[in-house]
């Protein structure tokens, strides 16, 4: 019979955690990610696993060209935005990348959860695939996947797996190495498998084209799953090849949620996503609203034309994933301040097919150009950057006090009356009024411009929760 204490150290044995990863060269791609992790028979692969909360993990199989730290190197960044640590391995064979697993796996070593999913590009796609099929992985992800392997790989072995992974196959349309047609065929065939089309993308996805890149929100969203919370760095477009970016909140719940599109200000040429606005987040997050709030090319770089164009794609991107989102297509409100403010209300006054909304919120925006031709040093300057060699219809074009419209989404203008802005504000209510177009005016006595100099007054406080029951009861929202 085996002793109480031999038992005792056996059972300690058992669950004492791996030994730590022995690599500590640096990475040069992502800060704290280790590099050249020896874990099988003079093998290694790289490592990114921060500290925090335990993340889901990502191994990655190179192709036929490159190895871990090359031809694969634009998945590190979208997996860490996804929330995942991530492993890319250097292998011979299948066998060595199964042992990478397991090596990544063994508790303790990595700060990571049991969730895995496997990534692979050209021939690790089959490697990825064939290993998904032994089991125990959420999914697959394959870039350019050579279909007669795979066909051999899906057939003869997924089909024994009674819990089969999701697989998600990004694949160019322009391929030539291999058939974007023949693979989309076979993604039928598969109980779960969703196919993405990269229309225009040859074979190497490392070389695929910014107006291609569409996949690595595709792939976030799928890798976040039903996950809740704040959603940082969204790209929403990409005119001439710039990424323009959204960071997004999703209550917890069902829903669907109402939204609100909120677009910062800065006089058309200052600012970003988190400047200006962010005091309107919390009272959103707290009633219940998903919110977004936007990037957007700036003056001197773009004129306003262009700068609407950009509030009217973040539309459109809200609006077409919606259900990743798990927002109310009829319950999306655009919210605007000061410089955004008229791009806000300009948007209202125009409509655009994709980029509909039920409501429009102001705060102390600039509703009528045609008098800055006359104005300060400053105004006129703001012209210049806005139209360029402008006319006066220009700025009459671009004016919301001459666009409004009786059919356009209701409007709240919030307005405090120290500002400077305060006269255009009571002059675009007036134009709403005497046109019908449906609207709500609030005043903040003594406030001055800018809501985050309103932060800190008692007295002024109030707008948030008047502004957050104007929009429940304007998008017909139930408590």
């Amino acid at each position: 019979m085996t002793s109480l204490p031999v038992l005792i150290v056996a059972l300690a044995a058992s669950i004492t955690p791996c030994a730590q990863p022995l690599g500590s060269r640096p990475h040069y791609v992502i800060p704290g990610a280790l590099r050249d992790v020896p874990f099988h028979d003079q093998l290694s692969l790289d490592a990114y696993a921060p500290a925090g909360e335990p993340r889901p993990a990502a191994i990655i199989v190179h192709g036929s060209q490159g190895t871990k730290s090359t031809q694969v190197t634009q998945l590190f960044e979208v997996l860490d935005r996804a929330g995942f640590a991530w492993f890319s391995v250097d292998y011979r064979s299948t066998e060595d990348v199964a042992e990478a697993i397991r090596y990544v796996r063994c508790p303790g070593r990595f700060n990571i959860t049991p969730e895995t999913v496997l990534i692979g590009e050209d021939t690790g796609a089959v490697v990825a695939l064939s290993l998904a099929a032994r089991g125990g992985f959420r999914g697959v992800v394959t870039f350019g996947a050579k279909p007669d392997a795979t066909v051999l790989s899906l057939r003869e072995e997924n089909a024994r797996v009674k819990d089969k992974p999701t697989v998600l196959m990004f694949h160019g349309t322009e391929d030539e190495e291999s058939s974007a047609a023949v693979l989309e065929i076979l993604c039928k065939q598969l109980p779960h498998c969703i196919f993405y089309p990269v229309a225009g993308a040859i074979h190497n996805f490392e070389n695929w084209h910014p107006d291609q890149w569409g996949w690595k929100e595709d792939l976030i969203g799928w890798l976040r799953g039903d996950r809740r919370g704040l959603w940082k760095d969204i790209v929403y477009d990409r005119p001439d090849g710039r990424e323009l970016l959204m960071d997004a909140y999703i209550p917890e719940g069902r829903g669907p949620f109402p939204a609100v599109i909120i677009v910062h200000g800065g006089g058309w040429e200052a600012g970003n996503k988190v400047t200006y606005v962010a005091p309107v987040f919390e009272p959103l997050a707290e009633a219940r609203f998903a919110w977004f709030s936007i990037d957007y090319r700036l003056t001197p770089y773009v004129r306003i034309a262009q700068q609407l164009e950009d509030v009217r794609a973040a539309i459109r991107y809200v609006r077409a994933h919606a259900d990743r989102f798990h927002i109310d297509l009829n319950r999306i409100a655009l919210l605007g301040e000061s410089a955004s403010g008229q791009l806000v209300a300009q948007v209202a006054s125009e409509p655009c097919t994709g980029c509909e909304v039920q409501a429009v919120v102001s705060f102390y925006g600039v509703y009528d150009f045609t008098k800055w031709s006359e104005g300060s040093q400053w105004e006129r300057a703001a012209l210049r950057r806005l139209f360029g060699d402008w006319r006066s219809d220009d700025l009459q074009r671009y004016s919301p006090q001459f666009n409004s419209r009786a059919g356009q989404p209701p409007t709240l203008l919030i307005q405090g009356t120290k500002d400077e802005l305060y006269r255009g504000t009571m002059e675009y209510a007036g134009k709403l009024k005497a046109i019908g177009a449906p609207f709500k005016l609030i005043l903040l006595e003594g406030a001055p411009h800018g809501m985050e100099n309103w932060e800190g007054h008692a007295e002024w406080a109030f707008y948030k929760q008047q502004f957050v029951e104007w929009l429940r009861a304007t998008l017909r929202v139930q408590e």
